[in-house]
């Protein structure tokens, strides 16, 4: 019985440990740095009561070839896919070759893989998701990506390239291409 106690036990705090690790891995807690926007920079983003959604495109728009708002607004060095899946999409993680790492940057900020529309998902229903790592090993950038039933994305930090969140026909195309080609992962 005492033995019995004791493999629950351990049980339980692995279950517990995991659990706790892949909420704090989901936060970035260990490697995040972000070049987040300042209060001024969001509220360019922010809906205001006279807006209408033309005009909150047009403040995107302004802002599309803007460095000051390009994703992830620092050197990338590596990008890695997950599967988004509790735990095990850790495990199961691939890294992008080199050489397509900055393609990848460019993807991201095309605003022709884009499309305007309403996003109102979560990220835990994507598929998949990216982190973009700088050179010292530390998360600059996440972009989560639902696929097969609603093409949208979110990313940290912001981008107005993106849009509001929606996939083009021509940006879920390349994307899926580039996750599903075996060619392109170390």
């Amino acid at each position: 019985m005492k033995k019995l106690r004791k493999i629950l036990l351990i049980l339980i705090s692995l279950v517990g440990f995991l659990m706790i690790w892949h909420w704090l891995d989901g936060k970035d807690y260990f490697q995040a740095n972000y070049k987040e926007l300042t209060t001024e920079q969001e509220l360019k983003f922010k809906w205001k009561d006279s807006d209408n959604e033309n005009t909150l495109k047009e403040r995107y728009r302004k802002h599309f070839s803007d460095s000051e708002f390009s994703f992830p607004g620092q050197n990338v060095a590596k990008v890695k896919l997950f599967e988004n899946k509790p735990i095990l999409g850790i495990l199961t993680s691939r890294t992008l070759k080199k050489n397509h790492t900055q393609d990848f940057v460019d993807f991201c900020n095309d605003t022709t893989n884009y499309d305007w529309g309403e996003t109102t998902w979560q990220t835990s229903e994507s598929d998949y998701y990216f982190k973009l790592y700088n050179d010292k090993n530390k998360v600059v950038g996440k972009i989560y990506f639902c696929l097969d039933d609603c093409g949208m994305t979110s990313s940290t930090p912001f981008c107005p390239s993106m849009k509001f969140g929606g996939l083009s026909e021509k940006g879920q195309t390349k994307i899926e291409k580039l996750i599903n080609d075996k060619t392109n992962w170390e």
